[in-house]
């Protein structure tokens, strides 16, 4: 029972999907497999020391990328090849198609310039703050290091400091360190 309800909630969510992709691809006028193919150009960068390989642009850059192709793919004279889903009376008013541009190029400029600044910005300084981050955590790990090596230290030198040998020595180590430097390591004299 369990295991066929989360089936079922998969395929829904699958379906949910299909269907939001398929509203996407329907207002950016995506309708063929090369459009599909063209779009994907608009979301690959390529490396700079290999041209030949390519990665996903940054997420942040997606709406650049998708108003770049919807400017490149709208043409006035672009006729459109899929049938309308609703068959319209001949007797109804012709549609004007004049404003087809004005109304692609106000869609793809939805969000305004100063909007995208702000984002830049923001993006921009998230990444120096990740970097100081990065950096601060390189400093607590070298941090960590330094302390173990220290910890190792002082046990060597307990050891040193406690061992049999030096009571043969006619001049223990123990009486040539001072004894605060004993007493903040805590070794026994």
């Amino acid at each position: 029972w369990y295991q066929r309800r989360v089936r079922d909630k998969q395929w829904y969510q699958r379906r949910v999907r299909v269907m939001k992709l398929d509203s996407i691809f329907k207002a950016i006028g995506v309708e063929t497999e090369d459009d599909i193919n063209r779009l994907t150009e608009y979301f690959l960068a390529t490396v700079e020391d290999n041209p030949d390989q390519a990665n996903l642009i940054h997420p942040n850059e997606v709406l650049k990328a998708i108003r770049l192709f919807v400017a490149d793919s709208v043409s006035p004279n672009k006729v459109t090849t899929h049938k309308p889903a609703v068959e319209f009376d001949s007797t109804a008013p012709a549609r004007d198609s004049g404003n087809d541009a004005g109304y692609w190029q106000a869609l793809a400029n939805i969000l305004p310039k100063s909007h995208e600044l702000k984002w830049d910005a923001l993006l921009e300084g998230l990444q120096k703050y990740h970097g100081v981050l990065a950096q601060r955590a390189k400093l607590i790990e070298d941090t960590d290091k330094l302390q173990n090596q220290n910890s190792e230290l002082r046990m060597l030198l307990q050891q040193y400091i406690g061992s049999r040998v030096n009571q043969d020595l006619q001049i223990p180590p123990n009486h040539t360190i001072p004894s605060e430097v004993l007493r903040d390591y805590a070794i026994d004299s």
